[in-house]
């Protein structure tokens, strides 16, 4: 009688002896996580396999019957901890492409980056990262072609998608993130790490590096009033790519920002930028129609301009009340005229 833990296969005999755990990698990820290139973006993926491993719940069972009794998360806090330089050092990858693919993974909405102030050791440590995992988003990424079928079947039955009704959420899919933490005191150490730390303060850090992209985004909104902009110029794209350019100033994590030709300290060009209005947009977009010279990088070309509209708006518009008086078109000689 043939053994039934026999396969016929050697090797796979053998391998049915080991215990493999930890990161699984769906295969969909590798079509639906990608670089703008199209290609698989592989850093993402795997950082993605390591988060999602971590939330993955452990298993409570009753020691004499075996039963499933409850569950437990393998991290300390209510969200997994991790630094860059952790998933580099564990991934063999520099620091900035563990960033840069962290952000990817925000930007596609399965993870939200939180920052928080903690207490380790009796002193305080800001900006620890803390990463929150979306997992309806994940289920998008993983299972494309069932949620497809499931929009197709809402759709039909006349239910409305979230999100644009489209798949996936490639762009604005960044979850928010609450504006608390627990008010209860947790360890913020992961298993991993073995370490344990208490938070000390309840708001998320606020400063532009420091928060998530939709929330980055929400604040250059209402601080170059985009609404208000869309509505007096409503056919200008150029609007659009200012507002990309701002996000792009405020959430980089590079010490330098590229400016008129000169690398400038990131922290310099962020105050700069920070003190950017709807007036300065518009400054900026008059100058750019009055200006034909074509431009070779008109990233570059607004970057440059935006960083010095805060500098130079005045001086223009004082230049050109002062040209409109010589030539007889000021408020007081229109009246005289009319009169």
């Amino acid at each position: 009688m043939k053994n039934p833990f026999e396969t016929g296969s050697p090797t796979v005999d053998r391998m049915s002896r080991l215990q493999i755990s930890g990161n699984v990698i769906p295969i969909a990820w590798y079509k639906t996580i990608r670089k703008a290139t199209g290609k698989p973006n592989l850093n993402a993926i795997i950082i993605l396999a390591d988060i999602v491993y971590w939330y993955r719940p452990v298993e409570i069972r009753d020691e004499a019957t075996g039963q499933l009794s409850g569950l437990k998360k393998r991290f300390h806090a209510d969200l997994l901890q991790r630094s860059y330089q952790q998933i580099a050092d564990q991934f063999g990858i520099t620091k900035r492409d563990a960033t840069n693919a962290v952000v990817e993974l925000e930007k596609l909405g399965v993870v939200t980056r939180v920052f928080r102030t903690i207490k380790a050791g009796g002193q305080l440590i800001p900006n620890v990262l803390f990463l929150d995992l979306d997992v309806d988003v994940l289920e998008e990424l993983t299972y494309p072609k069932q949620m497809e079928t499931q929009g197709q079947t809402e759709r039909q039955k006349g239910y409305p998608l979230n999100e644009g009704d489209g798949y996936p959420k490639k762009e604005g899919g960044v979850t928010e993130i609450s504006e608390t933490v627990p008010t209860e005191n947790v360890g913020c150490g992961t298993e991993k790490s073995g370490t344990n730390t208490e938070i000390t303060n309840k708001e998320f850090n606020r400063d532009y590096p420091t928060i998530s992209l939709r929330e980055a985004e929400r604040m250059i909104r209402e601080q170059i009033a985009y609404d208000a902009l869309k509505h007096d110029h409503p056919y200008d794209e150029r609007i659009d790519e200012i507002l990309r350019i701002l996000l792009d100033v405020m959430t980089s994590t590079a010490e330098t920002i590229r400016v008129n030709k000169e690398n400038r300290p990131a922290y310099g060009v962020k105050a700069q930028f920070s003190r950017i209005g709807k007036q300065h947009v518009e400054f900026v977009l008059q100058c750019m129609d009055e200006n034909h010279t074509k431009a070779r990088n008109i990233r570059a070309v607004l970057v440059t301009a935006l960083y010095n509209s805060v500098n130079t708006i005045s001086s223009y518009y004082g230049n050109l009340y002062r040209y409109h008086q010589s030539e007889g078109v000021g408020i007081g000689k229109e009246e005289e005229t009319e009169n």
